[in-house]
């Protein structure tokens, strides 16, 4: 049950509180504990302040996403180390995956092709100073189709674009 008073709150611990009586703009909503602001508010002027201050969003945005992949990438690290066969029974069912989606029709071209796509991927990452991804236009594992890994399915994007698509695919009509 939610505190009715900020005193409850902070008294509780609680990050919320809900008096039932409208702010200064007239939203009943909840509010924080911290400043007693009105979420409905708080919400509303995130909005607007977003909208006013791109650049500002945008390097937060990465900065989160840096340190967000930083953390996730040390994690996997350590938990590698203290579960090595698990670490290499994943890691061995990922390459099968992969070598099953690469056809043997595939030329040297092609595969050099490909080679190009990573050391490109490795050029921007180095030069902007953010993470480049080869990304497969079309997933090698999708929920409704399934792509080859070949030089036709291959694009360089930001890391955060890559992420942000997953493993979905939107056919262009």
């Amino acid at each position: 049950m939610m505190p009715n008073t900020r005193k409850e709150a902070l008294a509780g611990g609680y990050k919320r509180y809900f008096t039932g009586v409208a702010c200064v703009r007239g939203h009943v909503a909840d509010r924080r504990t911290k400043t007693g602001e009105c979420l409905t508010c708080r919400a509303e002027h995130l909005v607007v302040w977003r909208k006013n201050n791109p650049d500002s969003v945008k390097q937060h945005n990465t900065t989160q996403y840096v340190n967000h992949t930083d953390k996730i990438k040390a994690g996997v690290k350590n938990w590698g180390k203290n579960n090595p066969v698990k670490m290499l029974t994943y890691t061995r069912a990922s390459q099968t995956k992969r070598r099953m989606r690469y056809p043997k029709w595939l030329t040297c071209d092609d595969r050099w092709m490909i080679e190009q796509a990573y050391e490109l991927a490795a050029l921007r990452t180095k030069m902007f100073g953010f993470s480049w991804h080869v990304d497969h236009i079309i997933p090698l594992q999708g929920r409704t189709v399934s792509g080859l890994h070949t030089p036709y399915n291959l694009q360089v994007i930001p890391g955060t674009e890559n992420v942000r698509k997953s493993n979905s695919f939107e056919a262009v009509t």
